[in-house]
């Protein structure tokens, strides 16, 4: 085993132990709004936890609970000092957005926001009964998903797909960077019903286990996570977690375990055998106190190969396993080796409510280092990393608030590529459908190989919520150097400036965004040369959302 695995085993270990401490109260923090009969859905990566997450950093809110999530833990009301209702209804969580000419989205769980209209639905109820709580919130999803106006197959661009690949897979994507990524989900609508943000939980003092199908996020970004997020449906898996936080003599801590089956998009391959695959996860994040605004954290995920769902339990411990070096081989190597592959990250958050200021970093590795030495020679191989910056100043006479906030991600390839065979980030030569489920990346909604940037500026008076934003992506960048024709004017780059407004009432809040997203040089077909500007194959898309959601924070 090699010395950063060693540690990984050491501090799942710990957490392991650190999980019979007793847990910490959290009785002052904001608390979900609901009637005691109803209550709303409060997604991840939604509204509400970005309210809650600014009473962070006015200081009205405990530091806890945002880095390690899902929507079972932060709409739980036993969390937030308050008994749990018997039976609640959930009030339904309603997105609508229309992509005028491509796909555009982000962090919309089960929803492929394709071309044409898109919709997406949650609602359900909760029951509690002693230890035992139920969350039962399906998903229901429609895309339009409409024929693109460009070719993303065009062999004047793309490679050829093998044969046993789906017309509708990603061209770039094969080998040696392989990943399940649809271009387009099909050739007509889409409609589907999920399980959604569902889960069963048993809790026993400081901890919790259950099984679910929601959503989890991991880390301190807030666009942009590097292992999870709600980028793609939730996946089954079965789960052990801290009950809150833990307080114990060397801070305060929580954890998470999860154990669970990945499914192949329909638009993949036509090999039945390997439409499942396992993923072992673990994280575990610490503060030095428990009111102390520093937070430190690690998270690991291993997928593998499974024989369908009846394989996945077997991979439980995987999080402690040797994922080896399953992408360090030349680019021109062709061949496939099943087996497991991994990535780590280590993050870090500073909160300082005095100043409505907090910065935060999320560092990630797809391969250990097979030495001290390496590490220290090229700790940059195989990195990614997202890193931020959010500040905001309140006017409690005015009853008004501004937030400015930025994030750049990249998952792009480190200069190490120059010394050594290096993969791309969420791609995979032992699991060829990569950290996706059903067609979506796990993490950051960037994509493999990818970087990019965003920034905000937001308003808030009353019950109002104005803001501005600037987002660039550069996609597939890893894949983009294998072709034949890349050149410094081909990368496939979306700019897409934008505008949002919000208005909340005391059961709801209404949202709007519209953004104007520019795509130059889309899938890699410039047909024009460097000199005349390269613009033969940029497209623009408009996108307008509007979300309805009741209750929440």
């Amino acid at each position: 085993m090699y010395p950063l695995p060693r540690l990984i085993h050491f501090m799942g270990v710990a957490a392991i132990v650190l999980g019979g401490l007793p847990a910490g109260a959290q009785t002052d923090s904001p608390q979900p709004v609901g009637t005691g009969f109803t209550e709303g859905v409060i997604t991840v990566s939604g509204d509400s936890v970005d309210r809650l997450r600014l009473a962070q950093l006015d200081g009205t809110a405990q530091p806890m609970g945002l880095m390690l999530r899902s929507l079972s833990s932060l709409s739980d009301p036993r969390r937030h000092g308050k008994p749990a209702q018997g039976f609640t209804l959930v009030l339904p969580y309603l997105e609508f957005a229309v992509n005028s000419n491509l796909p555009f989205g982000h962090n919309d769980g089960a929803l492929w926001k394709g071309k044409g209209s898109n919709v997406r639905i949650l609602a359900g109820f909760t029951g509690t009964i002693g230890p035992l709580r139920l969350v039962a919130i399906p998903e229901f999803t429609y895309s339009a998903n409409s024929a693109l106006p460009i070719n993303p197959i065009d062999t004047a661009f793309a490679p050829r797909l093998p044969p046993n690949r789906s017309q509708f897979s990603s061209p770039f994507n094969v080998y040696p960077y392989s990943i399940d990524l649809p271009y387009r989900f099909g050739a007509g609508s889409v409609q589907k019903i999920f399980p959604g943000q569902s889960s069963i939980t048993l809790t026993a003092g400081p901890v919790e286990a259950g099984l679910a199908t929601e959503n989890e996020w991991w880390g301190p970004a807030i666009r942009n996570p590097l292992i999870l997020g709600d980028n793609a449906p939730g996946f089954p898996h079965a789960f052990i977690r801290s009950n809150g936080e833990l307080s114990g003599p060397f801070g305060s801590f929580e954890t998470r375990l999860i154990v669970g089956g990945l499914q192949e998009s329909e638009y993949f391959d036509d090999d039945v055998s390997n439409d499942v695959r396992s993923i072992s996860a673990i994280a575990l994040a610490w503060r030095p106190r428990p009111r102390s605004q520093f937070t430190l954290g690690f998270t690991r995920a291993v997928i593998a190969p499974a024989e369908g769902y009846s394989g996945v339990p077997s991979a439980f411990f995987d999080f402690l396993r040797n994922a080896g070096h399953p992408n360090a081989r030349s680019r021109g190597d062709t061949a496939f080796v099943p087996g497991p592959d991994q990535l780590f990250s280590l993050f870090g958050r500073w909160a300082i409510p005095r100043f409505g200021l907090e910065s935060y970093v999320e560092w990630a590795r797809a391969d250990f280092p097979v030495s001290p030495r390496d590490f220290l020679e090229q700790p940059n191989h195989s990195r990614g990393y997202t890193a931020g910056l959010q500040w905001t100043r309140a006017n409690a006479s005015a009853n008004s608030r501004f937030r400015l906030l930025g994030e750049i991600t990249s998952v792009e390839q480190s200069s190490t590529y120059r010394l050594r065979p290096i993969g791309s980030f969420y791609t995979s030569r032992a699991v060829p459908q990569g950290f996706t489920n059903d067609g979506q990346v796990l993490g950051t909604a960037l994509g493999p190989g990818s970087s990019g940037g965003y920034f905000a500026a937001d308003y808030f008076r009353g019950a109002w919520q104005f803001g501005v934003n600037f987002g660039r992506t550069r996609f597939n960048n890893d894949a983009f150097f294998l072709l034949p024709h890349a050149d410094r004017c081909g990368h496939d780059v979306t700019v897409y400036p934008g505008m949002r407004a919000s208005f909340t009432t005391r059961v709801m809040r209404i949202g709007a965004e519209f953004v104007s997203a520019s795509r130059y040089n889309t899938f890699f077909q410039n047909k024009s040369s460097c000199e005349s500007g390269g613009a033969g194959s940029d497209r623009h898309n408009n996108l307008l959302s509007i979300t309805v959601t009741t209750l929440g924070f």
